[in-house]
């Protein structure tokens, strides 16, 4: 009896022990501190909630598109650059801008400038002679100049061809004025046969005198050209020009200078072309 007491009485020990141990365990757990370190949610709803707000002003102002402002024309298309332009001065002025050219702002350049590059440029613009607006020591640049002129739109413009006719006109010109030389000696020495061949003169070669007489019709090579803001160093302005056809388009720098009170260019360069 004693031994079926003592056997039962083990077996309630080692059954309890576990419970034991395992309810201690959980109360150290619970008597545990608890990990204070704050997280980024909570601080950040720490801040939210202590920040004193102010009242919204203008709800509907970053919501509403703005398709005008006032002092600046409605046919614009607003942007930074317009918006902060628009708040300049009146006395400040805008002036438009050529790609791969630069601005169009020409204030520096004087009306008697002026004239001289525009008469300049329409030269060129035209296939005219322009020695007349160089310096006597300066006309090397000019026959640098036609020579990569040539050498760049020969075949655009067909200068061969052109030099052709011309070299033709001459002749012929030279020709006529031979004979008319003459013609002229022969009747002063014999004044009676000055009469006879007055009579004999047809009204065809009056017509080809005529002819001869027309002027030859000018190739141009470009029909418009612009001036851009120009670059001062010392004396000399350097003037960029910028010429347009159907054809190609030109970029040029013009160096000028004064001399008893007449604008003379010193050089001139080739910038940029296009050949379309």
């Amino acid at each position: 009896m004693k031994s079926c007491f003592r056997f039962s009485a083990l077996l309630f020990s080692f059954t309890a022990l576990p419970a034991f141990l395992l309810s201690c365990s959980n109360a150290d757990q619970d008597a545990a501190p608890a990990d204070e370190t704050p997280t980024l949610r909570y601080t950040a709803n720490s801040l939210y909630e202590s920040t004193i707000w102010t009242e919204e002003i203008e709800t509907d102002r970053l919501s509403t598109p703005v398709s005008s402002v006032f002092g600046i024309s409605s046919k614009l298309n607003l942007s930074p650059l317009i918006v902060l332009a628009g708040t300049q001065p009146d006395s400040s002025r805008i002036f438009p801008t050529l790609s791969a050219f630069g601005s169009l702002d020409t204030t520096l350049i004087s009306k008697s400038l002026r004239e001289t590059l525009t008469s300049f440029s329409d030269c060129i613009a035209k296939n005219k002679d322009a020695d007349s607006f160089f310096s006597k020591d300066s006309l090397y640049s000019l026959a640098l100049f036609c020579s990569d002129f040539k050498r760049i739109f020969g075949d655009c413009f067909e200068l061969d061809k052109i030099e052709e006719n011309v070299k033709k006109e001459d002749s012929q010109t030279s020709e006529i004025k031979t004979a008319t030389e003459s013609k002229d000696s022969a009747d002063a020495e014999n004044p009676s046969s000055k009469n006879e061949s007055e009579e004999s003169e047809n009204p065809s070669s009056e017509n080809e005198s005529e002819e001869s007489e027309k002027p030859v019709p000018e190739k141009s090579y470009f029909s418009s050209f612009v001036f851009g803001q120009p670059f001062l160093d010392g004396i000399y302005y350097e003037v960029p020009v910028k010429f347009f056809s159907d054809k190609a388009s030109l970029t040029l720098s013009v160096f000028c200078f004064e001399n008893a009170g007449a604008w003379k260019i010193d050089q001139v360069q080739i910038d940029d072309w296009e050949i379309f």
